[in-house]
């Protein structure tokens, strides 16, 4: 399903390198926000990826490889180290991009690995195919929820993927046809950032997966210099509503190496979300919500409409943190 061209490999296999489907690379020349979102920028992105970060407690919280398990009843499989195109604003680019997704995808023995762990503990209710980007593990996929439909006590399984907005041509009808009767309920998550990635043939898509029975989520992020406006979002999340498509989480976006010129304030971000509120349906609106860095939970953030303050936020294991500068507040 690998249909992709780098068109920047920096010399050190340490930087984030641009990587493009023909499709993106054709899409840019008439989208300004496609350019931001995957093009590599020279003069922001400067510096190497940190390799040891653990911006989201991910990787301390892998009870076995290929998994995250931060969340009661749920785990994470990152089948792909690998997607169709790097976003210059990925959170896991310690893993994922060329040069550093030197593990690739799951292979079959690790997968069943998995499923063992899954099988040996009922509660586990919930799994998340993630990555990367698990469409470019398809027959990895396909494995993992082939097996996980033997499994009575895991009720629901989510697809998290990008792959049919960075190459909707290559998306594999059937494949996700057999995914979507895995479990009487299979929920398929889109990251939608901006509605020039609606095109027709990804809107086409998305009824075809409708029609297959997904439950279609979509997860945004704010991107200073993309989305960072309400009109943006507003025309982003009606045209997702009418899709039948439901907007789940507008996240905060964060600072890891190349993403810093994405980042907008909390404050920025919450007058947008106030906005928004007052004018969209609320099956159009989504939960504006942090995934606190150094801590665990996705908080979601006070609008306006409350007196509230921002200045410390607390996670689900009732670790304060300060939001200025992310840092934990001595017990």
């Amino acid at each position: 399903m690998d249909d992709t061209i780098a068109l920047f490999r920096p010399e050190s296999d340490t930087r984030f390198s641009e990587k493009l489907t023909p499709y993106l690379a054709a899409l840019s020349q008439r989208s300004a926000a496609i350019r931001e979102m995957y093009r590599f920028n020279p003069e922001h992105e400067t510096l190497p990826a940190n390799l040891e970060v653990d911006l989201l407690n991910e990787k301390s919280s892998s009870p076995i490889f290929g998994t995250v398990r931060k969340y009661e009843g749920q785990l994470l499989v990152l089948l792909s180290y690998t997607c169709a195109a790097n976003c210059r604003y990925c959170e896991r680019q310690d893993r994922v991009g060329v040069g550093l997704d030197v593990e690739g995808r799951l292979r079959t023995e690790q997968i069943d690995q998995i499923v063992e762990y899954i099988r040996q503990d009922p509660t586990i209710y919930e799994v998340i195919a993630s990555g990367g980007d698990p469409l470019t593990n398809p027959k990895g996929l396909q494995y993992l929820f082939a097996r996980l439909s033997e499994i009575e006590h895991v009720k629901v399984v989510r697809i998290h993927t990008r792959y049919p907005l960075q190459n909707p041509e290559r998306v594999r009808l059937e494949l996700m046809e057999e995914l979507a009767r895995c479990k009487p309920t299979v929920y398929l998550s889109l990251h939608i950032d901006h509605p020039d990635e609606l095109q027709p043939e990804v809107i086409a898509l998305i009824q075809a997966f409708r029609r297959m029975g997904f439950v279609m989520l979509c997860q945004s992020v704010f991107l200073k210099g993309v989305n960072d406006d309400k009109e943006t979002l507003k025309r982003l999340f009606l045209q997702l509503f009418e899709l039948g498509v439901r907007p789940y989480y507008l996240y905060h976006g964060q600072e890891v190496t190349s993403t810093r010129r994405f980042v907008m304030t909390l404050e920025e971000e919450i007058a947008i979300v106030t906005a928004l509120r007052n004018e969209l349906s609320g099956l159009a609106f989504p939960q504006h919500v942090i995934d606190i860095p150094g801590a665990s939970g996705k908080v979601v953030v006070p609008s306006d409409h409350w007196q509230s303050d921002t200045a410390l936020v607390t996670d689900f294991n009732s670790k304060t943190v300060r939001t200025r500068d992310w840092s934990a507040v001595p017990a």
